[in-house]
Parts: structure tokens; C-alpha cells; sequence
């Protein structure tokens, strides 16, 4: 499925000073085959283990029922009666955004309880969102009361979510009376992406953070969460490794790559070979790289990356795995996974030859094809890319 615009979603969080463990919760989840995101961000209430727990319940819970398309309306209600309440400030341990977003058509349905109300950005600037405050009363008679809305992101938008450790920031630093704010983080917001508008999502938030942990003087009074999600185009990239198994098949690759919309690459000289006659392209070595013990890069004319394949692969998953270091290095395996990183939709297309020459070897085209569905699984489950795997 190829949606109509992607929705980038990234949250970066800072615990509070002294504590070794966020008591804000994210959790995103894109479920209905891709067709929609839930997101949620829980604030529970103080810091540490206890905040943590119950927060991580709250958005597991939200999540979970929302991924089965209940009502929204009546599982925030549900959510708040089970909650437990502050026995001194009568109030619940957990505070939540939820958002329930088609990715076909845009519309956001959203359920806001306690937590700074979020942000639409459009056109360089904040649009005001209205609300219908849903009030009901739980089984103890206490009234309780969240805010639905529903609307529909045009492309470019962006949503902007914070637990109050942002809007709340400077206030015991003395920077500012009441705290940061809603107004200065808007405005904040909107300075960061009218002079760089292709932020990416994950450095918004970063940048967002940043300054509400300056305004604390770098120790933060409270836990302190930011949600960025973006409208935009998707970033496709399509990767081809292995030929076809019948060198009558070579035409039918090389329309399929020649005809794709997006960034392409290769992985696997044997394909690069391939795709260079079909498409009547020069290969050229490209000798530089930093590091000796991988194998070089080839240069094709339209393709982003051309790269050896099974050390490549496996070079990969064990980067990817642990990617602490994946800023580093101009080799041909941390460019591949920059590269896989960048984009939003990624495309294995893999050919089904045989190493007929292989002996006792393993053979390669299983190795590589189990290389090949361990990286769609981690780039699917850990770094929430959508993935497809055609065989040719």
C-alpha cells in the first residue's frame, strides 16, 4: 500500500535530575496494515519507577484498545475509571494524549486528558484546534472531564506533543514565573521549522528538549517528553540484491528499477553487474573508504549506493542491532545504513539465483535471504519503516 502522504512520528525524553528512569511513556504503534498510527504519550504522576509503571500501563492499555477500533470516547472513560487517584490531591496518577491517525486520508481523532494541549503547525504557523470536553462521573461519583477532537493534517503539517516537564520548565530555575509555556514553546517550534522546513521529526524534538533542559539549567525539575509527528511525502528507497535465476528475467529487473519512484540501490555486485548491461550504464570502483575491512562501493549513474553483498548484509544487522555508531564512518556498510535510515518505505527486491558453484558452502541465496528478512523485521519493529519484499 502506498499512502497518500507518510506520518513521521519520533519522541526524544529527558528524565528528571537524579532519577535513572523516564516516568513519561511513548509508544506508537502502526496497525490495519499500515493504514493507521496510534500514538500515545502518558505523563505519570511525579518521577521515577512509580511514574514510569503506571504511565507505561496507561499507554499500553490506550494503545491496545484503540489498535481494535473501539470508541474513543469510551475508552478514555474506561481508561479513567481505572486509573488509581491521589489520595491527597484527588486526581489520577497518569495523564495522556492519545491520537488515532489515518495514514489514507489524514484524519486525526484525538483524546486529550491533563497533559498541555498539543500543537498543529501549518503554513509556518500555529492553527487553533477546537475541542468537545467530554464530562462524565466514575463509579466512586467524582467528576471527571477529558477533551475529544477530530480533524483532518493537510500535508506539511506538523503535530507538536509535551508533557508538562516542557511547559512547566524555568519555573523553578526562576527563568520564568509560570514556566515556559505554551506561547514560547509555540513560538519556538515555529522558528526551528520556518528556517530549516526539512527537519526531520526526531531533531525537532531533540532541539525542543534541548531548550526546556536550558531553561532548568540542564538539571530538569520533571520528567520532560516531546512528540513530533510530520505529514509529508514518503521517502522510498528501493534496495535489489541477487539476480533473477533465468537470464531471460534480466529485462523485466531492470523495468522494475528503471520505473520506481524513489531512491535506488544496490547490494551485491552480481545484480549491479545485471542492472549496468540492462540499462546500458557504466560501473566505475569508488576507492575510498574508511575502513579496509569492508568491501568497496561502486559507482552506477542514478543509484544512490552499489555495495557488496552477504559481508555488507551481515555488517549491517550487527550496526543496526547497536547503532550508537551509525554517524560514523564513510565506509560502504554505515552508508547503507544511513541510507536505509533516511527513508520511509523500503522495497527488497530480491533476485532467486542460485551459487550453483557453492560445494559444501551454504547456500548463498538462503543466507541472503534470511539476511535480507532479519533487516525488514529490524527496520519494521525497531526503527517503524514500512517494508516490502518482492521476489524476482
Amino acid at each position: 500500500m502506498e499512502n497518500s502522504f507518510f506520518v513521521e512520528v519520533a519522541c526524544r525524553q529527558i528524565d528528571c535530575a537524579g532519577e535513572r528512569i523516564c516516568g513519561d511513556s511513548f509508544l506508537c504503534r502502526r496497525v490495519s496494515g499500515g493504514a493507521r498510527t496510534i500514538v500515545v504519550l502518558s505523563d505519570g504522576m511525579g518521577h521515577g519507577v512509580k511514574a514510569n509503571i503506571l504511565s507505561t500501563l496507561t499507554s499500553t492499555m490506550l494503545a491496545g484498545f484503540v489498535s481494535r477500533y473501539e470508541d474513543i470516547t469510551r475508552i478514555a472513560e474506561l481508561i479513567l475509571k481505572t486509573l488509581p487517584v491521589c489520595s491527597v490531591r484527588k486526581i489520577s496518577y497518569s495523564t495522556f494524549t492519545m491520537l488515532d491517525i489515518d495514514n489514507r486520508t489524514g484524519e486525526v481523532q484525538a483524546v486529550e486528558y491533563d497533559n498541555p494541549r498539543m500543537m498543529l503547525l501549518r503554513d509556518d504557523g500555529p492553527v487553533a484546534l477546537e475541542g468537545e470536553e467530554i464530562v462524565f462521573r466514575n463509579g466512586e461519583g467524582r467528576t471527571q472531564k477529558f477533551l475529544r477532537s477530530r480533524f483532518t493534517a493537510r500535508r506539511g503539517d506538523r503535530l507538536v506533543l509535551v508533557s508538562d516537564g516542557v511547559t512547566q520548565s524555568g519555573q523553578r530555575a526562576g527563568r520564568y514565573r509560570f514556566g515556559w509555556g505554551a506561547d514560547n514553546l509555540c513560538q519556538t517550534v515555529c522558528y526551528l521549522t520556518v528556517f530549516n522546513r526539512d527537519i526531520t521529526s526526531a531533531d525537532l524534538a531533540a532541539q525542543i528538549l534541548s531548550k526546556a533542559s536550558l531553561n532548568d539549567d540542564g538539571r530538569p525539575s520533571d520528567d520532560m517528553s516531546a512528540v513530533v509527528i510530520h505529514f509529508r511525502e514518503p521517502r522510498r528507497l528501493l534496495m535489489a540484491s541477487c539476480p533473477p535465476a533465468f537470464p531471460e528475467e534480466y529485462p523485466a529487473l531492470a523495468t522494475l528499477v528503471s520505473e520506481f519512484r524513489g531512491t535506488k540501490a544496490v547490494c551485491g555486485y552480481p545484480v549491479a553487474e545485471v542492472l549496468a548491461a540492462q540499462l546500458g550504464l557504466p560501473v566505475e570502483r569508488d576507492e575510498f573508504s574508511s575502513d579496509p575491512s569492508v568491501p568497496p562501493v561502486w559507482r552506477i549513474p542514478s543509484f544512490e549506493l552499489v555495495t557488496e553483498g552477504i559481508v555488507t548484509l551481515n555488517r549491517m544487522l550487527e550496526l543496526l542491532e547497536r547503532p550508537g555508531t551509525l554517524s560514523e564512518g564513510n565506509d560502504a556498510v554505515h552508508r547503507f545504513c544511513r541510507l536505509l535510515l533516511r527513508h520511509d518505505e523500503i522495497t527488497f527486491l530480491i533476485g532467486t539465483k542460485r551459487n550453483v558453484n557453492a560445494g559444501g558452502l551454504p547456500d548463498e541465496f538462503e543466507l541472503r535471504r534470511n539476511m535480507l528478512r532479519r533487516l525488514a523485521a529490524l527496520m519494521e519493529s525497531r526503527y517503524g519503516k514500512q517494508v516490502f519484499i518482492r521476489y524476482v
